[in-house]
Parts: C-alpha cells; structure tokens; sequence
C-alpha cells in the first residue's frame, strides 16, 4: 500500500478526498502552514497533520503531494527526490525551462540512485470524453488537425487574491491566468490536437487590480501545421470551459463544465459513415478503464509506478510551460515566437 503524504491544504483538499478513490494507495498524513487549517483537515479526515514537508518526510512516506504555492514547488521538488521519495505537483510545476530543465537533472539522479520519480498534475487529460478523442488520435481515424480552439472563460473576483497572496504576484505565482488557470485546458487542446510550435499572442490585467494577467488570446500553429485559437477571461459573468477540434475525419467538441471539461458528454461528427463506424468500435474498446480528474491521474500513478511509468510526464509539464513562456514573449515584442527556441 502505497502511503501518501498531502502538502499544501487548499487545492489539497480536493486531491485528499481524490486519494480515498484509488486503490492501492494510502493518505497518511497532511501538512499546511496554516496551523488551524491542518488541524482541522486532520481532524475531520482522521489522519496525522502536521505543519511542514520536513514533517512529513520525516513520516515515511513513499509519495508527496505538493499543493502548494508555485514559489516553493522547485525547492520542494528536488527536497522531494533527493529524499528518495515520489513526489507529484500541482500545476505550475515551475517558471521556466530552465527549471525544468534542473529538475529534469534532479529527476534522472533519483530514478537511478532510489527509484523516486516526478509526475506532474495535467487532470484534465483524465475523463470519458477526453479518452474518446485520444483514442481516436491514437488509431489514425481522424486525419489532419485544420484547426481548434480552447476558451477558459472563469470568475476570480478580488476576494479570490486576497484569499491567499501569493495569487496576484508574479513571484508568487510564476505568472498569472496562463499559467495558474488556463494552462490544464491548454494541455488538453494540445494533448488531443497536437504540440504547438509557434505562438502569436497578448496579454491584458483588466479585471482585476493585480500585476499578473487576467485576460489573454493568441493564435498558434501546430507541428502539422494547424492552427488554434485560446481565448482565456476571469471576468466572464457565467463560467465554462470550451475545447473544439476540426479534423480531416472528424470534428469534436467538448462539454462546457468549467472546471471538467473532460467528461462526457463529447460530441463527434463525422465525414462518412465508415468512419464513425471504425470511430464506434474505437471508443467502445477506449472506455473499458477510464478514471476521472485527478482519481484517474492518481490511480495510474499507482497502477504504473513499480514498472517505472508515469501517465504524465516532466516532457508533459515542460510542454506547457513553453507555450505560456513563449506567449508571454509573444505579448512583449508583438510578434509570433517560435517554441522550438524554448525547448
């Protein structure tokens, strides 16, 4: 069994009760810097709490979860791996490639010195509907991407800052709505339509007063060549997430629940009827076992972690980080920014 530990109690509280669902796995013990907040999360889930990651290390536990501030995930990490622990974390993982880049160092010296592997959270990529698609990406049947789009369309009033900080610096947060809210659904678009080479894209704070951004769009184009559109706002007045695909053979459509957009039901439509006959027998074959959100994410880390398998990887994390780096940089100099040069 594999014995959990909790770092950070906010979005934690979402992974704890998650954790309960996996089989195979164990949370332990729980840790937050807020004294009264562990206390009364280890108190009402009848685990050990404790106040630091020194504690819970200290514990013995096989995994950590960080969920805590996006400053502190690097330090953490690399505490993390050198104490020969597996460790996951929220996003963003860190605030550069060559953060990354440092933990991929990190990680190679603990996989080979105790085993101790880093897997990042993309849940998003974890739901029927989402697998559908994949499996459709991954047995041929859809053709060329022509084009997608992705809207992050959520609600972050000021009482969402002054909740914790941290949110509305840049040090604080690593950057603003592209990487603290838009950048799972970002994974998703490209999961699903393809990695992103060349980004075009602008930035704007017109929400509220904070010095990371709140509103973002951009164009990019894909390896083969497609072309997506992101369009991300924490002023909308109703929330919802939006993912669309046009493909050679198909075209897809996600549902618009804000938060997960990867549940059924998905909508599918196709050129012909051979390929939504050949699609039918895909996805019927795809949905044999298929966990959702962070359940799903955290049951195939316990499932492919003795073989040395992540479901996610630091290439995954890495990925998504270039594309927010490089939109930035689209929005200071005005021009489009290749990714290649970032990764």
């Amino acid at each position: 069994m594999m014995r959990v530990g909790i770092v950070g109690l906010g979005i934690g509280q979402l992974h704890l009760r998650a954790w309960w669902k996996v089989e195979g796995a164990n949370t332990v013990i729980v840790a937050d810097s807020d004294v009264e907040r562990a206390r009364a999360t280890g108190e009402a889930r009848n685990v050990q709490w404790v106040t630091s990651l020194d504690e819970v290390l200290a514990a013995g536990v096989d995994t950590i979860d960080l969920c805590t501030p996006p400053e502190m995930h690097e330090a953490q990490i690399l505490q993390c791996l050198e104490a020969g622990v597996h460790v996951i974390c929220e996003k963003p993982l860190v605030g550069s490639i060559d953060a990354c880049e440092r933990l991929r160092d990190a990680a190679l010296a603990a996989a080979e010195s105790s085993g101790a592997l880093l897997m990042p959270i993309m849940q998003y990529r974890f739901g029927a509907g989402a697998a559908q698609a994949r499996a459709l990406i991954d047995a041929g049947l859809t053709g060329r991407l022509y084009t997608a789009s992705a809207a992050t369309w959520w609600r972050r009033d000021r009482a969402y800052y002054d909740e914790a900080a941290w949110r509305s610096t840049r040090a604080g947060a690593l950057g603003g709505t592209l990487v603290n809210h838009a950048l799972h659904i970002h994974d998703l678009l490209t999961w699903i339509g393809g990695q992103v080479v060349a980004v075009n894209g602008q930035i704007a704070t017109r929400v509220n007063d904070v010095e990371t951004e709140d509103c973002a769009v951009a164009i990019a184009r894909t390896i083969d060549g497609g072309l997506m559109s992101m369009n991300v706002t924490l002023g909308a007045a109703v929330e919802s997430s939006r993912l669309t695909w046009n493909f050679e053979h198909v075209s897809i459509e996600s549902t618009t629940d804000p938060y997960h957009p990867a549940r059924r039901p998905w909508k599918f439509d196709y050129r012909d009827d051979a390929t939504a006959a050949a699609a039918a027998r895909v996805m019927a074959a795809s949905m044999s076992q298929v966990g959702e959100q962070y359940v799903g994410q955290f049951q195939a880390f316990v499932d492919g972690i003795e073989h040395g398998r992540l479901p996610v990887s630091l290439d995954d994390a890495q990925d998504a980080i270039a594309l927010a780096a490089a939109w930035y940089t689209s929005a200071e100099t005005g021009s489009w920014v290749d990714l290649q040069q970032t990764r």
